[in-house]
């Protein structure tokens, strides 16, 4: 057998992508409640907005967190990254402190 090493590439945090998400989960939520009852008219129209700001809290958490960490996160010694029209762009991230190329 042959043995494959595999580099795990991770992809960034797309802030946009995960506030959209939660407010959509959020709505979803929010229309489950008063479907089943749990909840009536008058608290959904306080409900919806707390969606808003807690997925808007949630969102700038994760944009000041992403903004703290200062590089990508995608792991490896060398990355491509491969785009629509066919071009290619290679990364070279530093393997240690002295490693700077």
């Amino acid at each position: 057998m042959n043995e494959h090493t595999t580099h795990r590439v991770t992809h960034p945090l797309n802030v946009s992508y995960l506030v959209m998400g939660l407010v959509f989960l959020g709505i979803a939520g929010s229309w489950a409640l008063r479907e089943a009852g749990v909840v009536d008219l008058g608290e959904v129209r306080w409900l919806l907005p707390m969606t808003l700001v807690v997925a808007g809290v949630i969102g700038l958490g994760a944009a000041a967190a992403k903004g703290l960490s200062g590089r990508s996160t995608r792991t490896g010694p060398d990355t491509t990254e491969s785009h629509a029209d066919g071009s290619t762009d290679t990364y070279r991230y530093p393997t240690d402190e002295g490693d700077l190329r």
